[in-house]
């Protein structure tokens, strides 16, 4: 048979054999293989549905109907199952799409994909702002979130953001604020974003949502619905309800109705001018007397005589304020002395003149007739008496006038310590004191009497401060706890600390005769500051000791010996300072100063060296039982010995106050508030120093009282205190920057809880909601930074510099370049975050562009900045480090070489890098973390980036140096690697975790860190 025949005469074809004919006797295929398609010994049977190719042996993918041609395995209509594309139909649906032939997008899941098949969510779970099996739904209107399970605040129409809530136009309804508009107006706001300030209502505040007060009583000088209209010029009080009373210019204050300037029309005395004359005055502020009228009885607003014509003698007229002509005398003078010489007598007895009577009278006012004119002898005796008349008269006027004297003394001789010595003091105390004009110039020459103040010894009182004429003045700046921060945010963006620090008394206003001694002087740490006498410690003198210490007693609002300011210990005065302690039963010693501030000495150490060693100081045996150093502050459990008797005292120091400047808020109320909960068994005064022992000190004890007063009364009053504290020790808050900080700590302090976990307690403690807790409060209190703070990102020549114009640095906290290029200037997108620990920086920047390349190697130089954390692939356009040893990176002041080793770059690779005009090479290392994919919110593995930081901490640890952290933004991935590293340095140090305090530390430098609820949760 031929090659395609076979059988019996060769009469059947040969099937569809692969290679060519097939066996003459039985037709079977050679090889047993058969033409794609065909399958059977003889190769004559075609591939049944669903398999194709050779001998049939493969399966058809996922055709929809019709099956797959037998040759080719391609699907007959083309149309595939769900879950399957492709000619064939054999491939699944790639990661984001489902349904047949996979022409369907997966919705919005929140982990990796869908079913392939139905299109569901792997997980169940869809991304923030989407619902439904598929999560292909958007958040109907009024809702968000991860299943839409939020409701929006009430925001104003578009509504609000399907994905973090906020409202779309950032516009609330009445009555509410926040980016989510779902927290309700704070007390004493009201209207669109709680934006416009209650009126001055005077119980409950006012309506959240139109600002009508609660209630129908507005604060006194207001009235109006909403208590926002001032009282009319001739009204006060509550609801405008009083008349003002006769004030000289017809206007009273229109909040208690006094008069300006105390002046009243005529006829009125007090504050109001709504007090008639007392009997016996009249005229503008009841200055005149109408002494001359009949018992002292006249009208009060004109003065004249009530009883007409009853004027006392020597005086006539309607006010009686006319003497008696000559020749005339007594009652309405309507008597003559027509007895005496020349017709003149004394007007108010009649008396004659030392002229004597005319011929035929006789008599003291020669009103007798007699027959003969007075002798020599009558006329001279007549003088005699009168002269004694008069002497005696003087006696009796001086003896009045001692008495008076001495009352007045009697009532001066034991002031209150908050009193202020007055104009008025020259009228009734030392008659040195007569030449004074004011308290103001007390100390204009530089000198002062030796007894000026003598007798005037200050005694402590109870209920201090309260119902003073002090405490009315500033009764202005008294403010509600709740509107604190509203208020400080005001009164920033007014300037109106510099305002309000400008008012306060400054310098020496009380004596301070002891501090200036000779025998006292070397004590003073600085030349110009001392005690006031009223108020200085004294010590307990032995052998030739003095009892002179630089400290005060200052009060509080509820004890006039709350505290101790004192000046930093000098080697001179150790011996002293610890008297102090000890007589005072002190258990709580404040220092809020380094001993050492750049060149500066500002402080003598004055505990042990170290643990358990002993200090000796005169009769005092000191031993350190504690010393723990923590990430702001150290503290020392101090045992202070004294013949035999055994105490101990509490040392915390705050080791993080920046020289010339102010400290972070966050730190400072987190040491008080550890200084405040550790237990005391003494009952003495709490000790508080810095260096000269006035202006962080008094920044300290501000926080302290108002913060006390603030929980007790809901009010604070920062100038009043400052005021206070100024009357016991001069210049107590420094500067106005220090005075503004009190506003800032008190804040804190009223808003912001304790979120600190300690470390054994973490994992327990941990939970979702904890997670969302924290992270609505850091939105709340996320700073808002006035645009102005911004200007150098802002500028026309750095605006190309920014990778997102958006995220720009803070002019405060941004590195200023000072090694930049031809071309540059000395900005870049940078922030600097300050370490826990060493002093070291962190430097955030954005990943750098063409343009800024040059930039950032400034920066890594100018700060002497040792290893480098990049959170991104490396860019090839933009390579920030070469790619081998045999390149480098060449720009206007720097080359970058690599060295040989080949290493990971997530280990740390070694580079050097070279200032062209320098000899000098710095070795720097460069870490890459490449596990976080482009669009994840968080790196792909927890375990990868503890391992990386572990890494990274190692090597900056060693090095004591700064470091510099690059992300594509400089912030989004940024963030999470800095709010970890410094979590974990805080956590090594302190034993606590403190996420929320170190994310609001690093959000007052950049407020867009860590700006959602996934970075946090991770």
């Amino acid at each position: 048979c031929q090659d395609d025949s076979y059988g019996e005469n060769c009469t059947y074809h040969c099937g569809n054999c692969k290679w060519a004919g097939c066996d003459n006797i039985n037709g079977y295929c050679p090889h047993k293989r058969c033409s794609i398609g065909w399958k059977g010994l003889k190769c004559d049977i075609p591939c049944p549905a669903g398999s194709y190719g050779e001998n049939c042996e493969r399966r058809c993918g996922h055709c929809k109907a019709f099956g797959c041609n037998r040759t080719s395995g391609e699907c007959i209509n083309t149309l595939c199952t769900a879950g399957w594309t492709g000619q064939k139909c054999d491939r699944e649906c790639q990661y984001n799409s489902y349904g047949e032939n996979c022409t369907n997008h997966c919705g919005n899941c929140k982990w990796a994909g869908c079913d392939n098949i139905n299109g569901h969510c792997l997980y169940k779970q869809c991304s923030i702002g989407w619902k439904g099996q598929k999560c292909d739904t958007p958040c109907p209107d009024g809702s968000y979130g991860e299943g839409c399970a939020k409701r929006c605040g009430h925001c104003k129409d578009p509504g609000c953001n399907k994905t973090n809530g906020d409202c779309i136009n950032a516009s609330c309804s009445a009555g509410w604020k926040g980016q989510k508009c779902d927290r309700a107006c704070a007390s004493g706001h009201y209207g669109e974003n709680c934006a416009r300030l209650c009126g001055h209502c005077k119980d409950f505040g006012c309506n959240r949502t139109n600002g009508n007060c609660l209630t129908t009583l507005c604060s006194a000088g207001w009235k109006g619905q909403k208590c926002d209209k001032a009282c009319a010029i001739h009204s006060y009080g509550e609801n405008c309800a009083h008349q003002c009373g006769n004030c000289i210019q017809s206007t009273c204050d229109r909040i208690n109705g006094n008069c300006a300037d105390n002046e009243c029309s005529a006829g009125w005395r007090g504050q109001r001018c709504d007090t008639e004359c007392d009997r016996g005055t009249y005229g503008i502020n009841c200055s005149k007397y109408c002494n001359n009228c009949v018992n002292e009885s006249c009208d009060h607003l004109n003065g004249i005589c009530q009883i007409s014509g009853s004027c006392k003698a020597g005086y006539y007229g309607p006010q009686c304020s006319e003497v008696c002509v000559s020749g005339r005398f007594g009652t309405n003078c309507i008597d003559t002395c027509s007895g005496c010489l020349n017709e003149d007598c004394e007007p108010f007895s009649g008396n004659c003149t030392q002229d004597g009577c005319r011929n035929g009278y006789t008599g003291y006012r020669c009103h007798l007739r007699g027959t003969a004119s007075l002798n020599n002898g009558e006329s001279k005796s007549t003088i005699v008496g009168g002269i004694i008349g008069a002497i005696l008269a003087v006696i009796a006027i001086s003896l009045i006038g001692i008495f008076i004297f001495r009352k007045r003394t009697k009532g001066l001789s034991t002031p209150k310590r908050d009193t202020h010595f007055r104009n008025d003091v020259k009228e009734s105390c030392n008659p040195e004191l007569e030449n004074i004009s004011s308290t103001n110039n007390m100390y204009a020459n530089g000198t002062l009497p030796v007894n000026l103040y003598r007798n005037t010894e200050l005694k402590d009182t109870s209920n201090v401060y309260s119902n003073t004429e002090a405490n009315n003045a500033f009764s202005e700046y008294n403010i509600a706890v709740g509107n604190l921060p509203s208020i400080a945010t005001i009164k920033r963006k007014n300037n109106a600390f510099k305002r309000e620090y400008s008012m306060l008394p400054k310098g020496s206003n009380f004596p301070h005769l002891e501090g200036e001694r000779e025998e006292n002087r070397h004590k003073n740490r600085f030349l110009t500051t001392f005690p006031y006498d009223h108020s200085r410690v004294k010590l307990e003198m032995y052998d030739d000791s003095t009892d002179y210490i630089n400290a005060n007693y200052i009060k509080n609002y509820s004890k006039d010996k709350a505290y101790i300011a004192t000046q930093g210990p000098k080697k001179i005065t150790l011996s002293d300072f610890w008297q102090m302690i000890w007589q005072e039963n002190v258990d709580t010693i404040v220092m809020v100063t380094k001993l050492m501030e750049g060149e500066k000495k500002k402080c003598e150490q004055y505990w042990p060296e170290s643990t358990y060693k002993q200090l000796v100081i005169d009769k005092f045996t000191l031993k350190s039982l504690v010393e723990k150093e923590n990430t702001i502050y150290t503290y020392r459990c101090i045992q202070l010995s004294c013949k035999n008797t055994n105490r101990t005292v509490h040392h915390f120091h705050f080791t993080k106050w920046p020289d010339h400047d102010v400290p972070d808020k966050t730190d400072l109320v987190n040491f008080y508030r550890k200084v405040k909960s550790t237990p005391t068994n003494l009952s003495g005064p709490m000790v508080v120093h810095c260096s000269a022992g006035i202006g962080r000190t008094g920044t300290f004890l501000a926080l302290d009282a108002l913060y006390e007063h603030g929980k007790t009364t809901g009010f604070v009053n920062i100038m009043e205190y400052t005021h206070m504290m100024r009357q016991d020790r001069m210049n107590m808050i420094q500067t106005v920057e220090q005075y503004a900080t009190v506003y800032d700590v008190l804040v804190e302090a009223f808003t912001v809880p304790q979120y600190a976990i300690p470390r054994q307690d973490f994992l327990n403690m941990l939970d979702s909601r904890l997670i969302e807790r924290e992270y609505q409060k850091l939105q709340d209190l996320k700073p808002v930074t006035e645009a102005n703070k911004f200007q150098a990102g802002k500028r026309k020549e750095n605006v190309p510099k920014n990778a997102v114009q958006i995220i720009l640095p803070h002019d405060y906290y941004r590195p200023y370049l000072m090694s930049y290029g031809r071309s540059s200037n000395d900005y870049i997108n940078a922030v600097k975050i300050p370490s826990f620990t060493d002093g070291t920086n962190i430097f955030v920047t954005q990943y750098p562009l063409l343009n800024t390349i040059g930039d950032f190697w400034s920066l890594v130089y100018d700060n002497d900045c040792r290893t480098i954390v990049i959170l991104e692939e490396i860019n090839e356009d933009v390579p920030v480090i070469p790619s081998d040893s045999d390149h480098k990176i060449s720009n206007d002041n720097f080359i970058i070489s690599r060295n040989s080793q080949n290493v990971s770059l997530q280990d740390g690779v070694k580079v050097s890098l070279r200032h062209k005009n320098k000899k000098e090479e710095r070795p720097i290392t460069v870490f890459v973390y490449n596990d976080w994919e482009d669009n994840n919110p968080i790196p792909n593995s927890t375990k990868t980036m503890v391992d990386f930081l572990e890494i990274v901490s190692t090597t900056t640890r060693a090095d004591h140096e700064s470091i510099v952290v690059i992300c594509r933004d400089g912030c989004t991935r940024s963030g999470i690697f800095v709010t970890l590293k410094l979590v974990l340095e805080k956590m090594e140090t302190d034993d606590e975790v403190d996420i929320f305090q170190v994310s609001r530390r690093i959000q007052t430098r950049r407020p867009q860190f860590l700006s959602t609820i996934v970075s946090c949760e991770h």
